[in-house]
């Protein structure tokens, strides 16, 4: 026999109506209650923080130390407001720029980037945009060349949203020229090189017109830096790229030369020991030849290059 059970004087039932009701009154009363907690939070933290103008006159004043330890403060206690972030990035990389030690300079570069991208995902101001991705850029390029991609795309945004720092081609010339595009490095050179002619640039413009077989330009440059650079490392990497250049040209002479007036400055200078090598063997010189690959060998032990040299004439 079939049992059967009656649900006998059941005097009330939730309707699904009346239960999602209930779950929606709750779940406000929750959402008022966490964010009245929220604002007394906020208030007890917000006490002890410069205002936005009280900061922006303390980074005017010149204390960048202080300025990041009160952005760092007040990003703590505001996490998404995009000018305390955006100040923490500033301040920490124009810090880490003097930093003495490698280590502290690398963790000054990633607080920037992460404070800076942290203020863009926030959305920073339009006006401010240009800016940020400049030092966000130039915080990457401090990073070294396995950031260069980084550094590459924020200095062009920089640039595409109205960034007038005139050193961005310079940047930007030098990043193409890591990346070993050097197409796109001549083409900001060229731009670079009307506002700054430092030695260095000059030295970099050079080698990437030689790799993009502009030789003439690159040729015109070395002779400047050979005759006027003030550092003497620039002006002797000018003279062994000048000798190089001649070697090339079929001018042995003028290599020779160019080789040995190097190595009276810099008795230890390897690429010039190394050139020296290729003209005594350009000359039928073999013992010259191995005599200078050897003396390659003994100031740099890993010169490639040179030990195949020497073990092609065993």
């Amino acid at each position: 026999m079939s049992r059967i059970f009656f649900q006998k004087n059941r005097p009330y039932s939730h309707s699904p109506k009346t239960s999602l009701w209930f779950i929606v009154v709750l779940a406000i009363i929750v959402s008022v209650a966490s964010f009245g907690i929220y604002l007394v939070i906020h208030k007890q933290s917000s006490k002890n923080i410069l205002s936005h103008r009280a900061l922006v006159a303390l980074w005017n004043s010149g204390d960048t130390e202080k300025t990041l330890t009160e952005s760092r403060r007040a990003a703590e206690a505001l996490p998404f407001d995009e000018y305390y972030l955006s100040v923490k990035g500033i301040s920490s990389y124009y810090l880490a720029l003097g930093a003495q030690d490698e280590e502290t300079r690398q963790q000054l570069f990633e607080e920037s980037v992460i404070s800076l991208r942290k203020a863009l995902a926030v959305g920073v101001p339009a006006k401010m945009r240009a800016q940020i991705y400049y030092v966000l850029a130039k915080a990457y390029y401090q990073k070294g060349e396995p950031w260069f991609d980084m550094a590459e795309r924020y200095f062009l945004l920089a640039k595409d949203k109205g960034s007038r720092q005139q050193d961005i081609p310079q940047y930007l010339a030098i990043v193409y020229a890591g990346k070993k595009d050097y197409a796109h490095a001549a083409e900001w050179f060229e731009l670079a090189l009307k506002n700054d002619s430092s030695d260095t640039l000059l030295l970099s413009a050079a080698i990437t017109y030689n790799n993009t077989d502009q030789r003439e330009k690159a040729r015109d440059l070395l002779l400047r830096l050979e005759s006027s650079a003030s550092d003497a490392k620039i002006r002797l990497k000018a003279k062994v790229l000048l000798a190089q250049d001649n070697f090339d040209s079929g001018d042995i002479d003028a290599a020779l030369q160019g080789y040995q007036e190097v190595l009276k400055e810099d008795p230890l200078n390897v690429d010039a020991w190394y050139g020296l090598g290729l003209v005594y063997s350009k000359k039928n010189d073999q013992l010259g030849a191995r005599a200078a690959f050897r003396k390659v060998v003994q100031i740099d032990p890993n010169h490639v290059d040179a030990r195949r040299r020497l073990a092609e004439k065993l």
